[in-house]
This record gives structure tokens, C-alpha cells and sequence, in this order.
């Protein structure tokens, strides 16, 4: 029976790797190549036949993207949750917790600022303080400090990043989507609280008004009420 049972995992397992589109991979790309480190995920076929410079540029260019994805789902979030601050300084109101709208609403003043701001970074990553060519996703020049860019727990990172960028690509994608085509922006983010991972009353929905000047804040019982009260 154990016999039987490794067969069939052994088979699984090279079934997994024929439909992961798996390769021997570029060897600069070797070890990043995901979704996990032995792999290389490419079923387009778009490795094959470039050269190291091509494939370092495609790697950037999937890392830009990635990272500015996962900070437009940080930011569709915090959107959807009810806190903007910011924004409603801007329009000096309120603006609408759906990001579509909101992004409506921001005057033009407002878009530009973010269009110079993204143009400033693109110059000063491209003209000013340059990458090394051997990695030009390293911007911030994070490679000058790991000694060796062969230990597996930093490999493990940075195949962890590569990762979250793919999904969060997926996912901001398919948050605009719903949003434009339901209406529908993940409004009950605002009903996520970290608190209640540490309230047993049973209540999912947060009601702790984290970001409320002023006032009275009901936190939440955590603990039961002794029945009784020690003497002072």
C-alpha cells in the first residue's frame, strides 16, 4: 500500500510540473522564476530565445508593476474602509468611499500632483540614481548590503515578492473590474477590525471608531466581568 502511495504521488508531482509549464529556466532567472523556487513559470514561452539584458528588463519591469500593484490594493482598501483623509483635504468634503468615484471626484490639480510625482521617480530611477545592470529591480540598492545573494532565505523573499506582485496585478484588476461593471468596491473591508481577533463575544463587526477625534470609544470586552469588585 505505501509502495502505491508514493507512485502515485511521484506521479502527481511530475503531472504538476508538466502543466506548470516548468523549464531548466535562463540561469539568470534561475531560483526566481515561480511560483516556487525550482520552477519557471513562463507559458507564454516569452524566456525562450532572449538574451540576460532582455530577461533582466522583463523581471524589472514584472517587479515595477507588482509593487505598484500591491500598492494600489493597499490603497483601494483603505479607500473602501472609510479613510481618506487626504482626499477629502483636497476636495475640502467628503469623498465617496468607492475608489472609481473617488478617483472622479479628485480635482485636476490633484492628478497632476500624482503624475509629477510618478514622473520624478521614473527620472531620478532612470538618469540619476541608476540600478546595477546585473539587477535593475534594485532601485533602492538593497543588494549592496546582502552578502550573499545565494542564501535561500533571501532567495525565499524575493520569490515571495514576485509572487504577491503577480497576485496583487490579478487582484486590482479584478477589484476595478467588479467595481465598474457591479458597483460593488469591497465596501465591508469597514467591517474588518484587528480587535476582534482578540474579542471572544462573538461579534464579527468592528465598532470601534478607530479614527473618531474626540469622544467616547466602546472597546471591546475581551476579558468577562468578574462578578465581583476587589476592595479598594
Amino acid at each position: 500500500v505505501l509502495a502505491g502511495t508514493q507512485r502515485r504521488a511521484a506521479t502527481r508531482a511530475e503531472r504538476r510540473k508538466a502543466g506548470v509549464a516548468v523549464c531548466a529556466g535562463p540561469t539568470v532567472l534561475e531560483g526566481t522564476g515561480g511560483p516556487f523556487p525550482e520552477d519557471c513559470w513562463d507559458p507564454a514561452g516569452l524566456t525562450k530565445g532572449k538574451d540576460d539584458e532582455t530577461l533582466r528588463y522583463y523581471r524589472a519591469a514584472e517587479l515595477k508593476h507588482g509593487r505598484v500593484a500591491m500598492l494600489a490594493c493597499l490603497g483601494w482598501f483603505h479607500q473602501a474602509a472609510g479613510w481618506h483623509p487626504i482626499g477629502d483635504a483636497a476636495v475640502r468634503s467628503t469623498i465617496s468611499d468607492d475608489p472609481l468615484i473617488a478617483a472622479q471626484q479628485l480635482p485636476l490639480a490633484g492628478w497632476l500632483q500624482v503624475l509629477f510625482t510618478i514622473m520624478s521617480l521614473e527620472w531620478l530611477t532612470t538618469f540619476v540614481c541608476k540600478p546595477p545592470e546585473d539587477q535593475p529591480w534594485d532601485v533602492l540598492g538593497v543588494s549592496d548590503l546582502i552578502a550573499d545573494e545565494e542564501y535561500p532565505e533571501w532567495k525565499d523573499n524575493k520569490m515571495r515578492e514576485l509572487n504577491n506582485g503577480r497576485l496583487a496585478m490579478v487582484g486590482i484588476i479584478g477589484l476595478i473590474a467588479q467595481d465598474a461593471y457591479t458597483g460593488e468596491y469591497f465596501g465591508q473591508i469597514k467591517n474588518i477590525c484587528a480587535l476582534r481577533m482578540f474579542a471572544n463575544d462573538g461579534n464579527p463587526v468592528c465598532e470601534v471608531e478607530l479614527f473618531k477625534y474626540g469622544g467616547s470609544y466602546e472597546w471591546p470586552m475581551i476579558y468577562p466581568e468578574a462578578p465581583f469588585s476587589m476592595p479598594v
